[in-house]
């Protein structure tokens, strides 16, 4: 054949230069391709007569190939299954194939070539000679017809303007990535294709789940996960990553990895856990939420019964008045307030939730002796008690507590908020702000600091309805 045909030539053409090679056997095989140093010393001039990259592999060796070949390569040679990704046939697979793969050198860019491999019985099963070409829009005949052609162009278009982030992989080897991917995860083309998922997007700590999602591919044929990949710049992406397997031809197959960002409904889904687990005016904890932490509270107390706590079942002494006589307005900034001089009271392990009204609920996690319970609502009602300004009038509550000590003859978070609610009840008959500790199915209340001190300013809320 002329050495001067083209590059571009047919591989028909370029078979057929190798239909008369000289035979070979064990004792003629070249020496290896790292051995190689430019066309002069090439073993067989047929070789570099080829108008195509060209290499014989033996036993998955490359062990020689011609300039064009060394030129894309490299002079340093590499295992043929770490040069060829994707569809390229198996070293077993007898006769003549056609192919399409990812032709990924170690010191250059990963292109999509298509070939044909040869076997050659003469030297042994394991040799096999490989021509390789990049695919080229104007030969049609590489796949074998307008019709396949067609039908490949339209597939290539559906899979690059795909709107979810899709990928094609071997061994979690890149073989093609389509625009959507290469806009989410902010990376050229080229930095994508040869290179590794787990290098290019997986962050430090999330390594396993790419061997999980495999697992699961292996015995299901498809997986799925939300979790979170990085960008070039580091940045991190909520992302729904679906993973199915995919046959890439000549008896090898790959995974179809699929990525859609998520971030819009993760922020939705918190909003929405975050409002059905909090008062919607104050902020603070609801019952779901309140309920939700006695309970855990009350489970460990069984576990580890030198773990204390109280429940403080707490309302605003003459909260009506307020809203009868400024409107539901003041009474909402008077709850805003309330709310916020309760959370500062507290310990950041502490709860303090809003059951509705003008009922506030705390729940006090390790408390170490009935005293220091005392001191802290002896605070809290000091606290409540300062003058409230509410965009006009200026008023001063108080308030009337109930608290029950944790106990593990409590089984259930109804039967502890009944007696706290009792305590509190016990509290208003007493006179309002004050404190009262529930026992044994009698209402305890101590000594109480600032009850005038309470009454004198809760007189305001009667006697001066605007200052």
């Amino acid at each position: 054949m002329n050495p001067a045909c083209k590059l571009n030539g047919s591989f028909e053409e370029a078979y057929a230069a190798c239909t008369h090679l000289p035979g070979l056997n064990s004792q003629t095989l070249p020496i290896p391709f790292s051995c190689q140093s430019g066309t002069s010393t090439s073993l067989y001039p047929w070789l570099e007569a080829l108008p195509v990259m060209a290499f014989l592999d033996y036993g998955l060796e490359m062990v020689a190939g011609n300039e064009l070949a060394r030129r894309a390569i490299g002079s340093d040679g590499m295992k043929t299954d770490e040069l060829m990704l994707g569809a390229f046939p198996k070293a077993n697979r007898a006769g003549r194939q056609r192919f399409e793969c990812l032709l990924s050198p170690r010191n250059g860019a990963a292109t999509m070539v298509s070939g044909v491999v040869q076997s050659f019985e003469a030297a042994g099963n394991a040799t096999r000679l490989v021509l390789l070409m990049e695919p080229l829009p104007d030969a049609p005949d590489r796949v074998g017809g307008d019709c396949i052609q067609q039908r490949c162009n339209f597939l290539q278009e559906v899979f690059d303007t795909a709107p979810e982030a899709m990928a094609i992989v071997q061994e979690d080897c890149i073989l093609r990535a389509n625009r959507e991917f290469i806009r989410m995860f902010a990376y050229p083309i080229e930095a994508c294709v040869g290179k590794t998922m787990t290098d290019l997007i997986v962050p430090d700590g999330r390594m396993h789940e790419t061997e999980m999602l495999v697992h699961t591919v292996e015995i299901d044929e498809r997986a799925s996960i939300e979790t979170v990949r990085h960008t070039s710049t580091g940045e991190l992406l909520d992302v729904s990553i679906s993973v199915k397997r995919i046959r890439l031809g000549a008896g090898r197959s790959g995974h179809l990895v699929t990525y859609r960002d998520i971030r819009q409904e993760k922020r939705l889904q918190a909003r929405l856990q975050h409002a059905s687990l909090h008062d919607p005016l104050t902020g603070i904890a609801n019952r779901v939420l309140y309920l939700d932490r006695l309970t855990l509270t009350m489970a460990r107390l069984r576990r580890r019964p030198d773990r204390s706590f109280a429940v403080v079942f707490l309302d605003l002494d003459r909260f009506k008045q307020v809203n009868d006589t400024w409107g539901h307005a003041a009474g909402d900034s008077l709850l805003l307030s309330a709310a916020a001089r309760l959370r500062s009271c507290l310990r950041p392990q502490d709860t303090v939730a809003r059951f509705g009204g003008d009922e506030f609920a705390l729940l006090l996690d390790e408390t170490d002796s009935l005293e220091d319970i005392d001191n802290l609502v002896q605070r809290i009602q000091i606290e409540l008690q300062r003058p409230v300004d509410l965009d006009g009038p200026t008023v001063c509550v108080s308030a009337s507590m109930g608290i029950v000590l944790g106990s593990t003859a409590y089984s259930d978070t109804e039967d502890i908020l009944r007696d706290a609610d009792a305590a509190m009840y016990r509290a208003k008959e007493l006179g309002r702000a004050r404190h009262v500790f529930f026992a044994s199915g009698t209402s305890v209340a101590p000594p109480q600091r600032s009850s005038s001190m309470g009454k004198n300013l809760c007189q305001s809320v009667e006697c001066n309805p605007a200052r």
